[in-house]
């Protein structure tokens, strides 16, 4: 189908030559610019586009796209939605794009905190001040070239279907484009060729003198922007949404509560992918009234399964010495110093470690945040986070010592030999009760499932201390996280 139709198109366009039985890739006009017709994303040439029109008898002006329209492309943008708050944000990156000309633009937080919605909206504030508008989804963690060519191809009007980064620079100079590369995370773990591409391409945009801006919106902060930052080149970490925010999000919403219940409620829940979920679970369950979501004025804490997932993904890219980090701040119950986490870690990790590792989860990932309202500074997860992390440490440390209770084999490595399960430094009986409540308890409860009485669980127990004993591991953490949970089942 597709070769008779370009046969038929390049009668119209070189009607001097035969060109009857000819291939489709021997056509005055490739497949390409078919589906890029078809496709109505990416502009292809005046006369081809007539020509199109023609082998379809179609009037060309019922077709063709309003020129503001073909000018933008935000197919891969997310949709335009409600907007809350983030006022002082969307002012500070319309002043660096439009009044101070910043020609590459980094935003970067955790996922779901609404960087790209901030970006969507803000786009459509802007759209007007430039000539050429893309959005680009790195989601798939596409080639260089693909994207180089897709850009190309927008930029030339159809003109090229694929080119270099010297002429993709060359557009930048002549036109004012503002270009988005959304989901910057996925190609950053890509060592190869490709990324290295990418990161020339950024690096031009930031270094050479033209009319256009690129924004990048990422969950992790690349190491080189870092370098570039300059007059021309801004990094801004969205952070989640302040309280009165999110109380415009939850009236806006339909929901409704005391003025003190939705204080409470927005101390809980800023994360606006989350937020949303909440959201609608409330209005499923109870109408949008928060009331009876707050127990005995305590606010619920819900982690569902689309979230434990997404939770899942943004730990997926963290090194072990961040995992161990991160459990060592959630184990603390967000009261964690840093002489606390000096204490905690020195066994495991040197200091200069621990500092370059706390520092890459604040600025690089966005998942410990620092509180400042305290006398000394408090380092802090999100209490969704938190939720998630203490989930996933009992769930690990079952997992690993009924592992031992099965092979009795050690490998001195497990998360009882290097994280306490009760903080002994400094003393502090309420956070230690909690401690025993939030983490002892529930490990405790799940291995003993698997027998049949306290005894026989005790018994096991019993055995990993000996094993440790045998491997030498018995000081620190390791018999002290057993002997508590055989004291936990006592207590029973």
């Amino acid at each position: 189908m597709n070769e008779i139709f370009l046969q038929e198109a390049s009668k119209i366009l070189q009607p001097d030559k035969n060109w009857d039985n000819v291939s489709e890739d021997h056509c005055a006009i490739s497949e390409a610019t078919l589906k890029r017709f078809r496709e109505a994303k990416v502009r292809i040439t005046a006369s081809t586009f007539n020509t199109f029109c023609k082998v379809l008898d179609l009037n060309w002006e019922d077709v063709a796209e309003n020129e503001a329209d073909a000018n933008r492309d935000l197919s891969e943008a997310p949709p335009p939605i409600s907007f809350y708050g983030r006022t002082q944000e969307l002012a500070e990156l319309q002043e660096c794009l439009i009044q101070k000309g910043c020609r590459l633009v980094l935003i970067h937080g955790m996922g779901g905190v609404g960087k790209s919605a901030l970006v969507r909206h803000l786009v459509d504030t802007i759209a007007d001040k430039y000539n050429r508008l893309l959005w680009v989804s790195l989601e798939s963690a596409p080639p260089f070239k693909k994207i180089l060519n897709r850009l190309v191809q927008f930029l030339s009007k159809g003109e090229q279907e694929e080119g270099d980064i010297y002429q993709l620079m060359q557009y930048l100079h002549h036109q004012k484009c503002l270009i988005v590369l959304d989901a910057w995370e996925e190609i950053m773990d890509n060592h190869s060729e490709d990324y290295t591409n990418y990161n020339v391409f950024v690096e031009k945009v930031a270094k050479e003198s033209h009319k256009s801006s690129l924004f990048l919106l990422s969950r992790r902060k690349p190491d080189n922007i870092a370098i570039l930052e300059g007059k021309f080149v801004f990094s801004k970490k969205s952070l989640p949404l302040m309280k009165k925010d999110v109380k415009e999000f939850l009236s806006a919403e339909g929901l409704f509560g005391t003025d003190i219940e939705l204080e409470k409620f927005s101390e809980r829940y800023n994360n606006p992918w989350i937020l949303k979920r909440i959201i609608q679970s409330i209005h499923n369950v109870f109408n949008g009234d928060i009331s009876p979501f707050i127990n005995n004025g305590e606010v619920t804490t819900v982690i569902d399964e689309l979230t434990t997932g997404f939770l899942n993904q943004q730990f997926k890219r963290l090194s072990q010495a961040e995992i161990n980090l991160i459990y060592w701040v959630g184990i603390r119950r967000n009261t964690a110093l840093w002489n606390h986490l000096v204490q905690d870690s020195k066994h495991f990790i040197t200091y200069q470690q621990l500092f370059e590792t706390l520092n890459n989860l604040i600025e690089r990932h966005s998942l410990i945040s620092k509180n400042t309202e305290e006398v000394s500074l408090i380092y802090i997860l999100e209490p969704i986070v938190l939720k998630y992390i203490n989930e996933r440490f009992i769930a690990e440390n079952y997992a690993q010592i009924n592992q031992i209770f099965i092979n009795e084999i050690i490998n001195g490595c497990e998360l009882f030999i290097t994280h306490g399960f009760i903080t002994g430094y400094p003393k502090d009986e309420e956070l230690n009760q909690e401690q025993m409540r939030r983490i002892v308890k529930p490990i405790e409860k799940m291995l003993l499932a698997n027998f049949r009485s306290q005894q026989q669980l005790e018994n096991q127990l019993k055995k990993v201390l000996s094993l440790l004993e045998e491997k030498g591991l018995s000081q620190r953490y390791a018999s002290q996280n057993i002997s508590h949970l055989i004291s936990a089942g006592k207590q029973n």
